[in-house]
This record gives structure tokens, C-alpha cells and sequence, in this order.
């Protein structure tokens, strides 16, 4: 049985799902959802997920949306095609996991997002007025401390975020913090521990990353001009 997954490839944690499914054996078929168009308002969308938002997905006659709730139902639902590094079966080193994925809304994502939002979403929907200074301002000092936190309280010293090799918190936290590079901003300017483990996920997932990420590139792209 093919997995449905209905996916925004300009959304965050939509790439780093898919970036999850290229690295398993679950089998799965991309139903592309423009946000921008609003097809996640659609009554057939709503019939996947009340939520209306992406990522979601279909198996059978099974319908879930939520990034962290769809990670942890692929990875019981398909052990056997499931890398166990992505999502361990060992109970501490799945808490692990799951303790950054806690943290990833509020920390890694409303960090990094609270600042994307100002610098290109809130100017594309409304004729390229920029947020008040002082919203910028504080929003940039949120992202900065989440990030603190992230190097503090996850990377220390280690390689990945939630072990010694690399799961899905990794994809989480590297999709956020590339979709800044939309604006041309570098979250990772000034912190190099935080630059080399950005590398180091680039580096692991080899041509898959790239592939993944080509609609931001080419929407990083478009701003150049």
C-alpha cells in the first residue's frame, strides 16, 4: 500500500518529511497543496484533515496531519522499513527524539519562523510594507535565544541533536533554519558550532538534500532579482 502525502515543498516541515521518507522504504506518492492558492481550504483537503494545514497524509482509509504525530505513526506502522536512527525503537533513545521534537515549536521553529515571517511573508501579502522596527527587533532577539537554547541544551558537543547519529530532530531543525535563507539571512552567522552541524545534515543526506529543497532554491532565487 502506497502512502498518500500532501505536501507544500515551500513548507518547513514538509521537507523535512519527505526528507524522512527518501531515507526509509515506505512506500509513498506526493499530492502536491499550494498554500498560497488556498488548497488547504478545499473541502476535498478537509476531508484528509479538518486541520487544513500540511503536511498530512493518507494510508488506507487512515487520515492524519501533524509533522511529529505522522513521524511517530510511519515509524511504528513500517518498523521494518524505518531506519531505527530516525526514530529509535530503545525507549531512552526515543525520548530523546521526542524531547527536542517538544521543544521544535516553540524553540527551533517559532525562533526561526517569527523572523521569516517578518522579513518575507508579512511584505508579500501586504504590498511590501515591513513589520513595525521594534516587532523585528524583538522577534530577532526570540530567534537568538532559541537558538542559544538549541546549541546549549541539544548540539553541546555532539554531532546531532538527540543521540550519536542522525534522526529526525536533525531534519526538523536544519528545514527551519534553511528557510530563512530565503530573506538572505544566515541564521547560523556568528555560530559555528551551529554552521558545521547545518553542514554536517547537508553533508549525510547528500543529493536527497538538494533535491528536497529546489522549490525554496528556486524561491530564494526569485528575491535575487
Amino acid at each position: 500500500m502506497v502512502v498518500k502525502v500532501y505536501v507544500d515543498m515551500l513548507s518547513q516541515p514538509c521537507r523535512a518529511l519527505i526528507l524522512f521518507l527518501k531515507n526509509t522504504k515506505i512506500p509513498f506518492e506526493v499530492v502536491t497543496i499550494s498554500l498560497r492558492n488556498g488548497d488547504q481550504k478545499k473541502d476535498e483537503y478537509t476531508k484528509v484533515t479538518p486541520l487544513n494545514t500540511v503536511p498530512a497524509i493518507q494510508d488506507g482509509d487512515f487520515c492524519l496531519g501533524e509533522t511529529v504525530a505522522i513521524i511517530r505513526y510511519l515509524s511504528a506502522r513500517y518498523p521494518d522499513r524505518v531506519p531505527d536512527h530516525w526514530y529509535p525503537k530503545d525507549l531512552k533513545k526515543r525520548s530523546r527524539v521526542d524531547e527536542y521534537m517538544a521543544f521544535h515549536h516553540t524553540g527551533t521553529r517559532g525562533g526561526c519562523c517569527g523572523v521569516f515571517i517578518n522579513e518575507i511573508i508579512f511584505p508579500l501579502f501586504n504590498g511590501g510594507k515591513q513589520v513595525p522596527e521594534e516587532k523585528a527587533k524583538k522577534d530577532l532577539e526570540n530567534m537568538a535565544k532559541q537558538l542559544d537554547k538549541l546549541e546549549r541544551a541539544f548540539l553541546k558537543n555532539n554531532n546531532w541533536l538527540a543521540g550519536n547519529d542522525i534522526s529526525v530532530a536533525d531534519l526538523l531543525a536544519v528545514s527551519e533554519m534553511m528557510q530563512n535563507t530565503v530573506s538572505g539571512r544566515d541564521v547560523t552567522e556568528g555560530r559555528p558550532q551551529l554552521k558545521a552541524f547545518v553542514d554536517r545534515v547537508k553533508n549525510r543526506l547528500g543529493p536527497t538534500f538538494d533535491e528536497v529543497f529546489a522549490a525554496m532554491y528556486g524561491w530564494r532565487e526569485s528575491f535575487k532579482k
